[in-house]
C-alpha cells in the first residue's frame, strides 16, 4: 500500500508540474505573440473575426512594418519593408525598416537575458523553496536509468574496440575509400551499441522498485531521451576524429590532436545535453520554472564562454596544422582556399558559436532544434563536399588507367583521355566547392540557394549550363572515338602496311577534324546556355570573305596544298624538290611544307611558291653511272670491268634494294679528255644515292685491278712568240753559260710551261 500511494504521490506531483509548466509555456507563447507587432496584428484579427466583426476596407495598417515572425527564422527578413502598393520603396524606407527589426531584435535579446536572470534574483531574496520531495524522486529515477544504460553502452563498445584491433593494421597508408568502407560500418556497429544500451535503460525504466511499471514517467523519458542524444553526437564526434581508431580517421590530424579535441567536445556535449535535457526539467519541478529557466542559461552560457576560450587557445595550432595539409594539396585553388580559412578559421569558429547562442536568445523556444538542424545540415553537406573532391582529386592525381590490351592496342588513348578528364573534374571540384558553400549559407538563412534551384528561373539556368556541359561531353566522346578510329587505321599489323601517303592524309584529316568539333562544340554549347550564335556566324562569314580577298596568298597555299595531298605529290619523310629546294619532307601542313636539306637546314615552303614538284621517292629509282675513261682504252674491257663492278655491289649488302640488273647504255659522249660510258641501276626509292655510292666504289676497285685509266682534266699552254725572238733567247742563254753565270733562275720570256713533246716548227703541244 505504501508503495501505490507513493506512486500516487508522484502521480499527482508530476501531474501538478505537468499543468504549471503547461501554464506557463503558454505564457511565454502569449508574451511572444504579444511582443510582435505582425503577430499582435494577426491576433487582433482573429479576436475580431471570432467576434463577428471584420475590419474596414480601408482600414489603416500598423505603422510598423511587417516582419517576419521569430519563430520563422532570420531567413527572408528582407520582406519587411513592403509598402501597400506594388511599387518598390526608396532606400530610405528599406534601411529604416532593417534599422527597426534590428533593434526590436536587440530589446527581445535584452528582455531573454533579464528574464533568464530572474531566477539569481529570487534566490538572493530568498523567495525561492525546495521541494525536495520531487527534486529526490526525479534525481533518483534518472540516475538509475543513466547509469544502466552508461554501463551498458561501455560493456558494447570494449567489445567493438576488439573487432576494430583486428581490422587497425590493414587500414595504415590506405586511400580515404578503403577506410570509409571500414568506418562506416563501425560506425553503424557504434551506433547499433548505444541503441541497445538504451533499450537496456529502458528495461530498467520499466522496472522500478523491482515492479514491472506499464508506462513511463516524464523524468525517465527525459532521462532517455538525454542519453540517447548525446551519446549519438559522440558517436558523430568519433567518426570525425576517431580518437582510438588511427588507421580509419578521416581527418589528416595526429592521435594526439584527435584525443585532444575529442575529449573536450564530448565534455562539451555530454555538459550541454544533459543539462538541457535533465538539469533543466529536474530545476523546474524542484524548484521553480524561473531558477529553471536561469539553470538553462548558465548552461548554456557556460558552454559558450568555454568554446570561446578553447577556440582562441587552440588558434595557432590550428592555423599552422591547416597551412601545412594546404601546402601539401594537388589543387592550387584548394590550396589557397585552405590557407585562406586556415587566417581567420578562429573568427569563423566564434562567430559560429555566437550565432548559435544569438539564435538561442532571441527563439528559446526552437533554438535547440534550429541550432542542430543547421549543424547537422552542415556536417553533412560538408562530409558530403569533402568526400566528393577527394574523390575528383584521387581521379585527377592517378589519371584513368585503361585495360593493358587496349594501351597496347591504342596507345595514344590514354593520354588523350587524361588530358581531357582531370580538367572537367577540376571544374567539377570547383562546382562542388562553390555548391557547398551555397548550401551553407542556405542552411544558415544568409542566401536562398534551395528555394532559387526549385524556382522556374533556377531550373532554367541550371538546364541551359547542364545542356551546354552534355554538348562539350557528347563532342569529347566524338572526338575521342575519331581519334582513336585514326589510330586503328596508322597501325600497321600482319598484312597491312601503312604507307606515307596514308599517314599523311589521316594526320591532315585529324588537324582538320580537330577544329571542327572544337568550333562546332563551342558554338553549340554557347547556344544552350542562351548566347545568340547567329551574329558570331555572321561575323564569321565576314571575317572569312574578308581573309578570302585579303590573303589570297593564304587561300591558293590552302587550295594548292590540298590537291597536291589529294594527289599523293608529298609525303612526309619523302625526298623532293619543290620551290627550287631539294631536301626530306618533315612535316606538311595545309599551307606549307618543312624540308632539311643535305646540310641540316630546314626550309618552308608554301604551296603558292610551289610550280613543280620533284618526288625521288615514287615506286622505284635509278642510279645513272657516268664512267670517264681515257681516249686510249678499250671500250669493251671498259664496258665488262662496269659489269664486274656492278656483280660485285650485287653480292654485297646493298643488293636487296637493286631491283633489276645492270642497264649498259654505252658510250654516250666524247668529253674534252674522256670517253664516257653510261649505266643505270634500277633500285627501290630512296636507296639510289646509297647505290650509287657504293657502285663508285667498286668501279674504281675494278678499274685499278685491270690497270683502266680514269683521266682527269689537264691544261697544257702553247707559245704564242715568233721564232726569231726564241732564237735570240736561247742564244742569250748560251752565252751566260759561257761566262758562268749559272742557269738562270728565269725562264725565258714566252715560256710558259715545259714542253711535253718538242713539235720539229717549235711549237709545244
Amino acid at each position: 500500500m505504501s508503495s501505490s500511494s507513493g506512486n500516487e504521490d508522484t502521480a499527482n506531483s508530476e501531474e501538478q508540474g505537468a499543468m504549471e509548466a503547461g501554464a506557463q509555456d503558454a505564457a511565454q507563447t502569449l508574451i511572444k505573440l504579444l511582443e510582435d507587432p505582425q503577430g499582435r496584428q494577426a491576433l487582433i484579427e482573429a479576436l475580431r473575426k471570432s467576434d463577428g466583426e471584420t475590419a474596414p476596407q480601408g482600414a489603416e495598417q500598423t505603422d510598423t512594418p511587417p516582419a517576419e515572425s521569430q519563430s520563422a527564422g532570420a531567413a527572408g527578413t528582407a520582406s519587411a519593408a513592403e509598402n501597400v502598393d506594388d511599387s518598390d520603396p526608396p532606400l530610405a524606407v528599406v534601411l529604416g525598416s532593417y534599422t527597426r527589426l534590428m533593434l526590436d531584435e536587440g530589446w527581445t535579446v535584452v528582455g531573454r537575458v533579464q528574464h533568464f536572470m530572474r531566477g539569481f534574483l529570487l534566490i538572493a531574496q530568498g523567495d525561492v523553496t525546495l521541494r525536495w520531495s520531487r527534486f529526490s524522486d526525479a534525481l533518483w529515477q534518472v540516475v538509475q536509468i543513466i547509469a544502466a544504460a552508461s554501463l551498458s553502452f561501455w560493456v558494447l563498445q570494449r567489445l567493438v574496440a576488439v573487432l576494430y584491433r583486428k581490422i587497425a593494421p590493414k587500414g595504415v597508408g590506405r586511400g580515404i575509400i578503403w577506410r570509409l568502407k571500414y568506418l562506416v560500418p563501425l560506425t553503424l556497429l557504434d551506433a547499433l551499441t548505444l541503441a541497445l544500451a538504451t533499450l537496456v535503460g529502458v528495461t530498467v525504466a520499466f522496472y522500478r522498485e523491482f515492479e514491472l511499471n506499464t508506462e513511463l514517467t516524464n523524468f525517465q523519458t527525459f532521462a532517455l531521451n538525454a542519453f540517447f542524444l548525446t551519446h549519438l553526437f559522440v558517436i558523430g564526434l568519433r567518426l570525425i576524429f576517431a580518437p582510438a581508431r588511427s588507421g580509419l580517421r578521416l581527418l589528416p590530424v595526429q592521435d594526439s590532436t584527435a584525443t585532444y579535441w575529442s575529449r573536450r567536445l564530448v565534455a562539451v556535449t555530454l555538459w550541454l545535453g544533459y543539462g538541457v535535457m535533465l538539469a533543466v526539467p529536474i530545476a523546474n519541478v524542484g524548484v521553480s520554472f524561473v531558477v529553471g529557466n536561469t539553470v538553462k542559461f548558465v548552461v548554456v552560457f557556460g558552454v559558450v564562454i568555454y568554446l570561446l576560450g578553447l577556440i582562441r587557445s587552440n588558434r595557432g595550432p590550428v592555423r599552422r596544422g591547416m597551412k601545412a595539409y594546404a601546402q601539401n594539396m594537388s589543387s592550387e585553388i584548394a590550396s589557397r582556399a585552405l590557407d585562406g580559412v586556415a587566417r581567420i578559421w578562429d573568427l569563423l569558429a566564434m562567430l559560429y558559436v555566437l550565432t548559435v547562442f544569438g539564435i538561442w536568445l532571441s527563439r528559446p523556444l526552437d533554438a535547440f532544434t534550429i541550432a542542430i538542424q543547421s549543424t547537422g545540415l552542415t556536417l553533412v553537406t560538408v562530409a558530403a563536399g569533402f568526400l566528393l573532391s577527394a574523390v575528383a582529386t584521387r581521379a585527377i592525381v592517378g589519371g584513368v588507367r585503361l585495360p593493358e590490351e587496349l594501351r597496347v592496342k591504342l596507345p595514344a588513348l590514354q593520354g588523350r583521355i587524361n588530358a581531357f578528364v582531370p580538367r572537367i573534374l577540376k571544374i567539377f571540384r570547383f562546382l562542388v566547392a562553390l555548391v557547398t558553400i551555397l548550401l551553407l549559407l542556405d542552411i544558415w538563412g544568409v542566401v536562398s540557394f534551395i528555394s532559387w534551384v526549385s524556382s522556374a528561373g533556377g531550373q532554367l539556368f541550371l538546364g541551359r549550363y547542364f545542356s551546354a556541359f552534355l554538348v562539350v561531353i557528347v563532342a569529347f566522346c566524338i572526338w575521342l572515338a575519331v581519334m582513336a578510329w585514326i589510330d586503328l587505321r596508322l597501325r600497321e599489323h600482319s598484312g597491312y602496311v601503312v604507307t606515307a601517303r596514308v599517314r599523311t592524309l589521316f594526320q591532315l584529316f585529324r588537324n582538320a577534324f580537330t577544329v571542327i568539333i572544337l568550333v562546332m562544340g563551342t558554338l553549340l554549347s554557347l547556344s544552350e546556355i542562351g548566347v545568340d550564335i547567329g551574329p558570331l556566324i555572321a561575323g564569321a562569314g565576314v571575317v572569312g570573305l574578308a581573309i578570302s580577298f585579303g590573303a589570297q596568298t593564304l587561300v591558293k597555299d590552302i587550295i594548292t596544298g590540298a590537291f597536291i595531298q589529294i594527289e599523293n605529290a608529298i609525303n612526309e619523310g619523302d625526298v623532293v624538290t619543290v620551290g627550287g629546294t631539294t631536301g626530306v619532307v618533315e612535316r606538311l601542313t595545309v599551307r606549307s611544307v618543312r624540308l632539311r636539306d643535305l646540310d641540316g637546314v630546314t626550309h618552308i615552303v608554301p604551296f603558292s611558291a610551289v610550280d613543280t614538284v620533284s618526288n625521288f621517292m615514287r615506286d622505284f629509282a635509278f642510279h645513272v653511272a657516268v664512267i670517264g675513261v681515257s681516249y686510249d682504252t678499250d671500250i669493251k674491257q671498259a664496258k665488262a670491268a662496269m659489269t664486274e663492278a656492278f656483280n660485285r655491289l650485287k653480292a654485297s649488302e646493298l643488293g636487296v634494294s637493286i631491283l633489276e640488273d645492270l642497264e649498259m647504255h654505252g658510250v654516250t659522249e666524247f668529253a674534252d679528255s674522256s670517253v664516257n660510258i653510261r649505266a643505270r641501276i634500277k633500285t627501290l626509292p630512296g636507296d639510289q644515292w646509297s647505290t650509287g655510292r657504293a657502285y663508285n666504289e667498286f668501279v674504281k676497285e675494278v678499274f685499278d685491278e685491270q690497270g683502266i685509266e680514269i683521266p682527269f682534266p689537264q691544261v697544257t699552254y702553247h707559245s704564242g712568240m715568233p721564232p726569231a725572238v726564241v732564237e735570240s733567247s736561247s742564244k742569250m742563254a748560251k752565252a751566260h753559260d759561257d761566262v758562268d753565270m749559272g742557269e738562270s733562275d728565269a725562264a725565258p720570256t714566252g715560256a710558259q710551261s715545259k714542253p711535253d713533246t718538242d713539235m720539229p716548227d717549235g711549237s709545244e703541244d
